[in-house]
C-alpha cells in the first residue's frame, strides 16, 4: 500500500479524499493532511479518520511516497526541497512553483539526486503526450489562450473596467510573464511551457468575455509543416485538477499505463 500526504486542504483536496472515500484511488492509503488553516486541516482529518498533522515536517514524517500539493506556488516553493530531501515523489498542481529557469533546474537536480519523481498534474490541460512528442520533432510555434469572465481577474493587476461590457484582450506575452502578473491563475500556461517551448518561448493570451464563466484552455503548436495540434478544453469549475490528480495516481500504480 502506498501512503499519500496531502499538502492543502482547499476544494481540489476535497475531490481527492472523496474520490478516495468513494474507492477510486486503490493500493492508496491516505496517512496524512496538512494547511496552515489548523480548522481545514482538521476537517479533512476527521473525514479521513487520521490524525491531523500540526506541521508540515509531521506530515513528511509519515513515511510518505507521495506527497500530494493543492496550494498555490508561493507555498509551494516553501516546501519542495524539503520535500524531495526526505525522498517524496511529489504531485504538483501549482506547476508555476518551476516558471523561473534557474529554479527549474534546482529542482530538477535535487531531484535526481534523490531519485525522486515530480508528476506534473493534467488539471485542465489535455493532450500532454502529444506536446511532449512534439517537442522531440521540433516544435516551431507553442501558444496557449485562455478565455475567462472578467470576475476571474478583478483583484489582479490585469483587470480593467472594459471587460465587463466588452470582449477585452487581458494579457500578450511570455509564460514567464503571465505567471508573474497572475501567480494563481495560469499555471496551466506554465505546464504547457514546460512540456513545449519553454517558459520565455511559449505565448499566453489571457481574454474575457463579459458573459462567460469557467475557463477555457486552447493550446495551438506546430512542428513546421509536419504536425498541427489544437486542443480546446473547457471546465466551467477548476474541479477537473482534482480529478486529474485521482487519474494521474490511478495511471502510476496501474499496470496498464497511458
Amino acid at each position: 500500500m502506498k501512503k499519500i500526504g496531502l499538502y492543502g486542504s482547499g476544494k481540489l483536496t476535497k475531490i481527492i479524499v472523496n474520490c478516495y472515500l468513494n474507492n477510486l484511488l486503490e493500493g492508496y492509503e491516505i496517512v496524512g493532511c496538512y494547511s496552515k488553516t489548523k480548522e481545514n486541516r482538521d476537517y479533512i482529518s476527521n473525514l479521513l479518520n487520521i490524525k491531523p498533522c500540526d506541521t508540515f515536517d509531521e506530515l513528511i514524517n509519515r513515511d510518505l511516497d507521495y506527497l500530494v500539493e493543492a496550494t498555490n506556488p508561493n507555498a509551494t516553493k516553501e516546501i519542495l526541497e524539503k520535500t524531495i530531501n526526505k525522498k517524496i515523489n511529489i504531485i504538483l498542481l501549482s506547476i508555476g512553483a518551476l516558471a523561473e529557469d534557474n529554479y527549474y533546474k534546482k529542482i530538477e537536480t535535487l531531484a535526481k539526486q534523490n531519485n525522486v519523481k515530480i508528476h506534473l498534474a493534467s488539471g485542465a490541460i489535455s493532450g500532454f503526450e502529444v506536446l511532449r512528442t512534439a517537442k522531440i520533432m521540433g516544435l516551431t510555434k507553442s501558444k496557449l489562450t485562455n478565455t475567462k469572465g472578467p470576475k476571474a481577474l478583478i483583484k489582479t493587476t490585469l483587470y480593467n473596467k472594459e471587460m465587463e461590457n466588452n470582449n477585452y484582450i487581458a494579457f500578450k506575452g511570455s509564460a514567464l510573464e503571465a505567471i508573474n502578473n497572475l501567480p494563481t491563475g495560469i499555471n496551466v500556461g506554465v505546464a504547457t511551457a514546460l512540456a513545449t517551448m519553454g517558459v520565455n518561448d511559449t505565448q499566453i493570451e489571457i481574454k474575457t468575455e463579459p458573459s462567460f464563466t469557467g475557463d477555457s484552455q486552447c493550446i495551438d503548436i506546430e512542428c513546421n509543416n509536419e504536425v498541427k495540434a489544437h486542443l480546446d478544453v473547457y471546465s466551467k469549475t477548476s474541479d477537473i485538477a482534482g480529478y486529474s490528480v485521482v487519474a494521474l495516481l490511478q495511471n502510476l500504480n496501474s499496470s496498464i499505463v497511458f
